[in-house]
């Protein structure tokens, strides 16, 4: 059997738990659209002397975006734990389906949530007055990265709650983001940062998602930071996506 067509249809059943549980995405969105306006009010006025950045609404909204994002794609690790005590994960098991369609389907999903958040924090942040120097094309493409990047991000809680069966460790998949974002340029450019930070921020594939986000936002068409934040999503990819195969072998072996 293709993987495609299970994948679609577990794809769409986990977007039907999101659907029918919106409570539950309240807090993925409130968050990233609150920190945003305080962060904005707090620093927005003293960005363009202190550091040479006058929108900085437009800096600000990938940092929302990456929030939105990583807490939507950390769901699907809690889930997969859900249905492994439930009894569903080995309901799956027994059908013909590929064992890969299961990863598949969560990170499709996961990545159509993902965009689904972003559209909202962009018009937030059109509202706020952030502006798209790339013209509309650029909300397409950063629609594209962000599900890219939340596809990608999702496969480390599903790693952990495919090895583990909990809950509780699947939410760490989530919580591995902030160490991520606070050792970037989220809150200001990488330049003015000591030596030691600066280096930290330089070897994060966070940096060059938000900077190739930024470049839309702030600069129009920058092929070279589009370029390294597609080059850090599939790095991204390529690391979750093993590390989910591993536990998925783990767990039905």
């Amino acid at each position: 059997m293709s993987v495609l067509r299970p994948s679609y249809h577990l794809a769409m059943r986990a977007i039907r738990e999101t659907l029918r549980q919106p409570g539950v995405e309240v807090g993925n969105i409130f968050i990233p659209v609150f920190f945003f306006f305080v962060t904005v009010g707090a620093v927005g006025q003293i960005a363009g002397n202190a550091f040479g950045v006058d929108n900085y609404e437009g800096f600000q909204v990938p940092v929302g975006i990456l929030q939105a994002v990583a807490g939507a794609a950390a769901v699907s690790g809690v889930a997969v734990t859900t249905d492994i005590e439930r009894g569903y994960f080995d309901k799956l098991l027994l059908t013909p389906a590929p064992r890969s369609a299961i990863l598949l389907g969560r990170l499709i999903a996961d990545g159509i949530r993902s965009a689904a958040f972003t559209a909202i924090v962009l018009v937030v942040g059109a509202l706020a007055g952030a502006g798209m120097a790339a013209g509309p094309a650029g909300y397409l493409v950063i629609l594209f990265l962000a599900a890219a990047f939340g596809a990608s991000y999702s496969g480390i809680g599903l790693a952990i709650g495919l090895k583990t069966g909990s809950p509780q460790a699947a939410q760490a998949g989530f919580l591995i983001f902030f160490p991520l974002l606070f050792l970037s340029p989220a809150f200001a450019p990488k330049e003015i940062f000591a030596g030691w930070l600066e280096f930290l921020a330089t070897i994060n594939p966070v940096t060059y998602i938000l900077e190739g986000m930024r470049s839309l936002i702030l600069d129009g068409w920058e092929f070279g930071d589009l370029a390294a934040a597609l080059g850090a999503i599939g790095g991204l990819f390529v690391l979750t996506g093993t590390l989910s195969l591993l536990a998925l072998r783990s767990r039905v072996s």
